[in-house]
Order: structure tokens, then C-alpha cells, then sequence
């Protein structure tokens, strides 16, 4: 195994998460897109994906082909889009991420779901859910501590 058990495989063949996927996939397509995904921009071609391909693998399974997202422009592709700053950045969200930072990089966020097996759990990544809290967040997310 390799540092911080990064291993490889030629393909992946299991859905991650299928039930939650499925879940977000039909609020997505009831309600829509609540909080952009992040990406690099280093050419006029090429986007990198930095944060959020559960909501993009989501529209996919809804049908739907576009995203709004928060584009880190190295390119300068972009440069007439909405600028975004420290002051409007929050505006963007649905469920405004509790960790986010402006760096020599660029922009960056987080709703540490995942990060929640070390640290305390960010309820923003399940701020789309309504009504009572499902079956499937404690069977695909066991670490998760109750929020409702």
C-alpha cells in the first residue's frame, strides 16, 4: 500500500455511495444545482475538477448538462465572468460551506463529509435534505454523528 494508502486501479467498477448518489441525483433534478462545484481553469480547453463530482456525476444521472461552478481562471478564459471575491463568495451557495479560503492558489471550500472521520462533521453537505434524516447517511456514512 502506498503513502496514505493511495493505491491504483485500472478501472472502478462499483458506484460509491449509489443510494446517496441516487438521492442527490432526484433533488437535483427537482430543485436544481445548490452549490457550485470548484474547478481549475489552466487553458481554453481543459477544466480540472477539484471539488465536487458527486453533484456532477448527479446531474449526469438527472439529465442535466450544465453546472454552475467557481473557476480558479489561471487561463484567462474566463475573465469576463462574475469576479469572485472574499465579500461575495458566500452569495454563491445555497448551503454555504463552513471551511472556505482565498490562498496564493486561489479559491478553495470544503463540506468535509468525508473529512468528518477525523474531525467534526460540516451538516451544510446534508443541508438538501428534508424531512427525516434517511436510512442510507448511516449505512454509507457510519461516522457521520446525527444532526437532526
Amino acid at each position: 500500500m502506498g503513502p496514505h494508502g493511495w493505491t491504483w486501479r485500472p478501472e472502478i467498477t462499483k458506484a460509491s455511495k449509489p443510494e446517496f448518489q441516487e438521492a442527490l441525483a432526484a433533488d437535483v433534478a427537482e430543485n436544481g444545482v445548490r452549490n457550485p462545484i470548484l474547478v481549475y481553469a489552466f487553458d481554453d480547453e481543459w477544466l480540472y475538477l477539484t471539488f465536487g463530482g458527486t453533484r456532477v456525476n448527479a446531474c449526469k444521472l438527472a439529465g442535466i448538462d450544465r453546472i454552475p461552478a467557481l473557476i480558479n481562471d489561471y487561463s484567462g478564459h474566463y475573465a469576463a465572468s462574475d469576479p469572485v471575491t472574499p465579500e461575495n463568495v458566500l452569495s454563491f451557495f445555497t448551503d454555504p460551506p463552513r471551511d472556505y479560503e482565498f490562498g496564493p492558489e486561489g479559491f478553495d471550500y470544503h463540506y468535509n463529509l468525508e473529512r468528518a472521520r477525523r474531525a467534526n462533521h460540516d451538516p451544510a453537505g446534508f443541508a438538501w435534505l428534508d424531512g427525516e434524516r434517511p436510512n442510507w447517511i448511516d449505512k454509507e456514512f457510519p461516522w457521520l454523528v446525527p444532526t437532526r
